[in-house]
């Protein structure tokens, strides 16, 4: 049987940056400008086309009607980019055989390797043909419309390319400040490595400055905040282990005398109890308060393992009456790589309560691929009470007779929370209350999100 390796990891999203927007507004900007560049010429070419060259052939072909009725002999337009026939009484003999087939009005024929335009009038019984040669035009389009734009355009995109570099440079504290702070991890890093002197001071920017002030502020003040909690985690971790293993010690030794009635048993049993649970607790909170992953010690375990270990501890101090009967389910082994305290603490918090929650009945648990479960039987519970089940002080109005500090599902949230596990609470009637851990692997999420969901 092979058995699963799960491994929590952490990953990152990248996003685009403002270097990146900057760079596709100017490529937006040069793009829209072309568009519009080529639009606006390509309009004018059929502007003058459509409306200027043909409004020019008319006013030459009225004009020469005018001066043909004063001057039977008068001459055919003849210069350089205008070029006139006449059919005088239907005679089409001084007319080019490619403009005879031509209709009335405005076209285009094939007239000495050339493609003209061709203005064909009639007028008294008479045929006139204007040939326009548009190459002597174009050129003069050419150099008088062109080379202009052209030139425009460039001087448009020089500016562009300029007002880009000069925003990317007003930008760019901002975007090595980003870019700091994104490769920037409490785990591997120092705080030293936000301080960030050199950033803002050749940019000028008063408010980049203002920013690199205020967080080099703020990671001074995190500085001291950080130093405060080690010291105080050093000192709880002495002044609160000593006098619980004295507790510890005293009450074994106790426990070993034989003179003992069951009144005064019992109340030692309790003793033991509460140290065992205390001590615990401390454990739980000191691994909280030190908070950084790189310091806490991990290895391959076996949740089937880890679990019956602390069954057989919570057996000899929780179960002694031997009220609760407990169940394990398990598909085979369960290997985790983690923290062994952090595994330890949640699941015998779960435990614990659903030791301490059971008047009488079956403890059931039942370890999956990727999850741990928890049930034990009692009461219905409301559902304001269901929702405050991981609030710190907040217990039920079916658990104030109970013992506890209230603060016990609030620890295995936060350690869940801390490792990247998922915790859930539901009550069940046919189990009754149950807790279920839900170990997320780098390349599972899907199958264990689908696991959390039938929940």
């Amino acid at each position: 049987m092979k058995v699963p390796l799960i491994k929590i990891e952490t990953t990152k999203k990248n996003s685009s940056g403002i270097a990146k927007q900057l760079l596709r507004v100017f490529l937006f900007q040069m793009l829209f400008i072309s568009a519009i560049t080529l639009a606006g010429v390509y309009v004018a070419a059929k502007v003058v086309e459509g409306v200027m060259m043909r409004a020019a052939l008319e006013g030459e072909a009225n004009h020469f009607w005018s001066l043909l009725e004063r001057n039977p002999q008068q001459h055919l337009p003849n210069t350089d980019n205008l070029i006139g026939y006449l059919s005088r009484g239907g005679d089409p003999s001084s007319v080019p055989v490619e403009l005879l087939s031509m209709p009335q009005g405005y076209g285009r024929t094939v007239l000495d390797k050339s493609e003209p335009l061709v203005y064909v009038q009639t007028k008294n019984g008479n045929t006139l043909y204007l040939v326009f040669d548009e190459k002597s035009v174009s050129r003069l389009s050419f150099f008088f419309g062109v080379v202009p734009l052209s030139l425009a355009l460039i001087v448009l995109y020089v500016s562009a390319w300029f007002a880009y570099r000069q925003s990317r440079k007003a930008v760019s504290p901002l975007v090595r400040l980003a870019r700091t702070m994104r490769e920037f991890n409490i785990e591997s890093h120092n705080l030293d490595d936000l301080k960030l002197p050199d950033v803002g001071s050749s940019s000028g920017s008063d408010e980049v400055e203002v920013l690199i002030s205020a967080l080099n502020d703020f990671t001074d003040e995190i500085r001291q905040l950080i130093a405060r909690e080690r010291s105080f985690t050093r000192d709880a971790s002495h002044e609160l282990r000593t006098p619980l293993t004295v507790i510890q010690g005293s009450a074994q030794w106790l426990a070993a005398n034989s003179d003992l009635d069951q009144e005064q048993r019992s109340a030692l049993d309790r003793v033991l109890r509460t140290v065992a649970d205390m001590t615990e607790l401390v454990n739980a909170l000191l691994l909280l308060a030190r908070g950084l992953k790189q310091g806490i010690r991990t290895e391959q375990l076996d949740v089937n393992a880890v679990t019956r270990e602390i069954i057989s501890e919570l057996e000899l101090t929780h179960n002694q009456d031997s009220r609760v009967t407990v169940s394990l389910e398990s598909d085979g082994p369960v290997i985790l790589e983690c923290s062994p305290e952090g595994l330890y603490m949640v699941l015998s918090n779960l435990l614990r309560n659903a030791y301490s929650y059971t008047d009488k009945g079956e403890v059931l648990i039942e370890i999956a691929e990727h999850s741990f479960e928890v049930s034990n039987p009692m009461p219905g519970i409301d559902d304001a009470d269901l929702q405050n089940l991981f609030k710190p002080f907040v217990r039920g109005e079916k658990s104030v007779a109970k013992s506890g500090y209230g603060v016990g599902l609030d620890i295995v949230k936060r350690l869940c929370d801390h490792f990247n596990w998922i915790v859930e609470a539901k009550y069940l009637p046919q189990k009754g209350m149950c807790f279920r851990v839900t170990f997320i692997e780098p390349d599972s999420g899907s199958s264990a999100a689908t696991s959390t969901d039938q929940f």
